[in-house]
């Protein structure tokens, strides 16, 4: 017979997180709203060059950052409670690291483009093969990936390397925006726990990444300059990890996302 604590530990976790859930999905009708319209407005603008005085212009621009923020918050308000609620089993397979590094690459360099932001890939090899979730490295890769591109400002550069080497490989994400602050980089990688800090960007993002690295078992470094913000995964050839994950539990419901989804939710909030 179950424990009458456990049951009602349980229950209340599902109330937690349907109400996370409507809480996400209540946001993203008027975000949509307030994006399409922006949108509609920034269309004229560009139809008609001089149709708004420069404050307008401001406004708008104003506008569309603030919603695609809130948008970006409520997508990682329910990773963060799906994947760290409730523990479960990570799935280690045989990944064939550059063909699929280089897939996540050709997803996003398209959203990329239209942020104005040139996206690059490089490998020290033509083949590597590791054992990984695919699924938490898919996610690991395209939140760096994203907040790179989403962080480094229009016209930047993003910059995925691959080096690999003999029991252990790097992976390095780095952009040449404005920088991730000290304070967020030093917390990030000291591993204290997750709170918002005060300048732009709630962080969430980058603390899930730095939990999802450490259920595969890999290692993430971040650093952050006025020259930009690098981050550095140290992915071991084998499987490291201990297989379920206690310390820093993820929730089954991770492997629902389709690939190309992933992306265009990352992104469709920038255009």
């Amino acid at each position: 017979m179950d424990d009458p604590k456990t049951v009602q530990d349980q229950d209340a976790q599902r109330r937690e997180q349907a109400f996370l859930s409507g809480f996400c999905q209540d946001m993203e009708s008027p975000l949509n709203v307030i994006l399409t319209g922006a949108e509609f407005l920034a269309e004229a603008a560009r139809r008609s060059p001089g149709c708004y005085t420069p404050q307008q212009e401001h406004a708008l621009q104003s506008i569309q950052d603030s919603a695609a923020v809130l948008g970006r918050m409520a997508e990682n308000i329910l990773d963060a409670y799906q994947c760290l609620s409730a523990g479960a089993a990570v799935r280690p397979q045989a990944v064939e690291l550059v063909s699929h590094l280089e897939r996540l690459a050709q997803l996003v360099a398209p959203c990329a483009a239209r942020q104005g932001v040139a996206l690059a890939f490089s490998a020290g090899t033509q083949s590597l093969a590791v054992m990984t979730d695919r699924i938490l490295a898919d996610r690991v890769v395209l939140n760096l990936l994203s907040n790179a591109v989403y962080h480094g400002g229009a016209r930047g550069h993003v910059w995925m390397e691959l080096e690999p080497g003999e029991d252990k490989h790097l992976l390095r994400v780095r952009d040449d925006g404005p920088g991730l602050p000290a304070a967020l980089a030093d917390r990030l990688n000291s591993e204290q726990p997750f709170s918002p800090p005060s300048t732009r960007g709630s962080g969430l993002g980058l603390y899930l990444c730095r939990e999802f690295c450490k259920a595969l078992g890999w290692h993430m470094y971040i650093t952050g300059s006025p020259q930009g913000t690098s981050a550095e995964l140290t992915i071991p050839s084998g499987w490291d990890a201990a297989g379920e994950l206690h310390s820093s539990p993820v929730s089954a419901m991770l492997e629902a996302d389709d690939m190309r989804r992933m992306v265009q939710r990352e992104f469709a909030q920038q255009k």
